[in-house]
């Protein structure tokens, strides 16, 4: 009875206390978010409000408010903290040239997210920094201009249109569709033209305004008007001279001004701090934080500038209290939209289970999507897909037959992942004898295998020791001794398929010239093996895409440095390349007819024919590209401006209409300051890559 007594006298003492803090406006559902947000803003203190403009955001014990940590990854699946589903690598998710599918794939990211986190009760049981799960600093935007770059494998490639349409599909696949909540918060980096790894955080780009508006900017506005990203993250790079993270041009102007962008800009990590220490445009740190957040900068990543030296910024009158508030309103109101303010019990995305995640669904979908982004390179003579009464026995060889290479920023799986050769014995059965030579560089024991077979599969490439954040490349062929290898076994049996794992452009000149078939697989992710003997065995026909030019050799190249893109890619290349941009065969073949184009205003509708004419079911990637009637400057050979990837049985026949947005008709005018679509019908082109267009008009 007494403990009866005791514990309603503290709950009549405490109960005002806990009321008060239930009922503070900011915690009211009922209200517009503008108002909650206005009401804990004006609840905090100056140091409170400055704890907010930190990745690792501490708590605010009197009002009630957790720790918020900033930042974690989710390109092709989730990073950490613990084991989720590995996706193919954000290049050969381009590859698949199916927005659409993208957008599923990034939904059951962001739920296995928010599953992990309710598992962690919602948070708490995450400690650790860029680990929390409702802030991920994905999707990569930047243009792929050069195969050198170490981080085109977290890119959508080369073409801004296809890398805005993959990655505004990506945003709005991460972020969800409820109208009233986040499911997480996507930032789509490194804003803008970051695209060296050598010199990355001093790098200062020369860029032109026409360029940055044709090519380098694009993709983020797409995540912007199309996608609604609730983020973006900034870059270490300068251009023309400013840092982009001190870049009132590049983060009010362009980005809030001419996009309507509402949401917060995130530094990468220790931007900042490179303002002063790298690029020199400020000798000290409390000018680098007034210039950042005066740019539009709200969030530092680091925890180190938006510290102390703000903190002396404001004490010196660099910096207002309502420099700070702006800043604190943009990312007050993100939380708000993820529903951390609100009760638990309203949010439908606190009811994922963990137990969906790495589940067989989503082990499905993965392979699903490593089978959509495999390119058929070449294949002489239906040499793929193998059969298994002429194939009796496979050699594996090469040094990525055993390993799993994912790529940078990648997680681990739930379930063991599937290496291209477990995939090819399992798809062997009892009826082909696999053998298997381990990885050596003298050649010995693999030599003696290949002799031995029918058919000998080298699975060759590279990895993250070659290409990753910190790493550019400075030789764009096979390493020396693959090749080597290759051309070893290539003497011993000629009758042999190359598996390319990479997440870049190579130079396989030779191997094109003299390998029967090649097939590029990316980093194909846990299920790659399985997907990559479905196509060898043709239980999946290919129909993955280039979003690269592979290029002959460097010397087709201008500079590393040079950002000038009239001298680069399919859009301006006029030379020989070894494979164009979109390319990508076939087990069938598809022809194209009855092209029309019509113009209903906001929409220009292009439709056409497609039929399988061979002897597979199969899918064909419809590419349209267009060359304006009129241009300033040196114009594009052709630009990409719609696609379609199309499923038809053998024999099947479809009419395809693709909508080309006419805003998208575009150039940047240098004499107006501003996009032209001109009047007039485009030149219409409409094939199966930038190198086979098949009707005009």
């Amino acid at each position: 009875m007494r403990k009866i007594v005791i514990g309603l006298w503290v709950a009549l003492f405490l109960c005002p206390f806990g009321l008060k803090a239930q009922t503070y406006p900011f915690r009211d559902e009922t209200l517009p978010i503008e108002s909650r947000v206005e009401d804990l803003l004006g609840r905090l203190t100056l140091d409170e409000k400055i704890d907010l403009l930190r990745a690792t955001s501490p708590a605010i014990p009197r009002l009630g408010i957790e720790k918020y940590y900033h930042g974690n990854e989710a390109l092709h699946g989730i990073v950490r903290p613990g084991k989720f589903t590995v996706f193919p690598q954000a290049i050969a998710l381009a590859a698949s040239w199916d927005p659409a599918f993208l957008e599923s794939v990034a939904g059951t990211i962001s739920d296995e997210a928010r599953a992990r986190w309710n598992q962690l009760e919602r948070g708490k049981l995450q400690k650790d920094q860029f680990s929390d799960l409702l802030t991920f600093w994905s999707p990569t935007v930047n243009m792929a201009r050069d195969p050198r770059w170490g981080r085109t494998p977290e890119t959508y490639g080369e073409d801004p249109f296809l890398t805005g349409e993959m990655g505004a599909a990506f945003v709005r696949g991460l972020q969800g569709y409820d109208q009233r909540y986040l499911k997480v918060v996507s930032t789509p980096k490194h804003f803008t033209a970051n695209n060296e790894e050598h010199n990355r955080f001093e790098c200062n780009a020369i860029i032109s305004e026409k360029d940055l508006r044709e090519y380098y900017l694009p993709a983020f506005e797409s995540c912007v008007r199309r996608g609604k990203a609730a983020s973006i993250m900034s870059a270490y790079n300068a251009i023309n001279g400013v840092p982009c993270s001190a870049n009132p041009w590049l983060l009010t102007k362009v980005l809030r001004e001419d996009w309507g962008f509402d949401g917060y800009v995130v530094s990468d990590c220790g931007a900042v701090g490179c303002i002063v220490d790298d690029h020199h445009f400020a000798k000290m740190y409390e000018t680098a934080a007034q210039m950042a957040l005066h740019s539009g900068l709200d969030l530092e990543c680091g925890d180190n500038i938006f510290i102390e030296p703000l903190k002396k910024a404001i004490e010196l009158c660099m910096v207002s209290e309502e420099d700070v508030n702006t800043a604190a309103r943009r990312i007050l109101t993100a939380r708000m939209r993820l529903g951390i303010f609100d009760n638990p019990e309203n949010n439908p995305y606190n009811k994922l289970s963990p137990d969906i995640v790495g589940c067989p669904e989503h082990r499905e979908k993965a392979l699903q999507m490593a089978r959509e982004s495999i390119v058929l390179m070449k294949n002489d003579k239906g040499t793929l897909p193998l059969k298994k009464g002429k194939v009796r026995s496979i050699a594996v060889v090469g040094i990525n037959a055993e390993s799993c290479e994912f790529g940078d920023y990648s997680g681990e799986p739930v379930t063991k992942p599937v290496s291209i050769l477990e995939g090819i014995r399992a798809a062997a059965g009892k009826g082909i004898r696999v053998e298997h030579a381990p990885w050596e560089e003298d050649w010995t024991a693999a030599k003696k295998i290949a002799g031995n077979c029918d058919m000998v599969i080298a699975v060759m490439g590279i990895n993250k020791d070659i290409e990753r954040e910190g790493q550019d490349r400075t030789y764009i062929g096979l390493p020396e001794n693959q090749q080597a290898f290759l051309k070893e076994m290539y003497r011993v049996n000629p009758n042999m398929t190359l598996v390319v794992v990479a997440g870049s452009s190579l130079a396989l000149l030779w191997e094109k010239l003299n390998i029967p078939a090649i097939v590029n697989a990316w980093y194909p992710g846990q299920e790659g093996g399985t997907a990559v003997a479905d196509v060898l065995f043709g239980k999946y026909n290919p129909a993955g895409r280039l979003p690269l030019t592979y290029y002959y050799s460097l010397d087709d190249l201008p500079a590393f440095d040079d950002y000038d893109i009239s001298k680069r890619t399919y859009k301006y290349f006029e030379g020989d390349v070894l494979f164009p941009f979109g390319f990508g065969l076939s087990y069938t073949t598809f022809k194209y007819s009855a092209l029309e184009v019509l113009d209903k205003g906001d929409i220009l509708e292009v439709s056409f024919n497609l039929k399988n004419t061979g002897r597979y079911d199969g899918d064909e990637v419809a590419q349209v590209y267009v060359r304006l009637p009129e241009y300033e400057g040196k114009a594009p050979l052709k630009e990409l401006r719609g696609f379609s990837r199309v499923h038809l049985k053998k024999g099947e026949s479809k009419r395809v209409t693709i909508p080309l947005r006419r805003e998208d008709l575009r150039y940047w005018s240098e004499s107006k300051k501003a996009f032209v679509v001109p009047e007039g019908q485009p030149f219409v082109m409409v094939g199966a890559s930038s190198g086979d267009i098949r009707l005009e008009k």
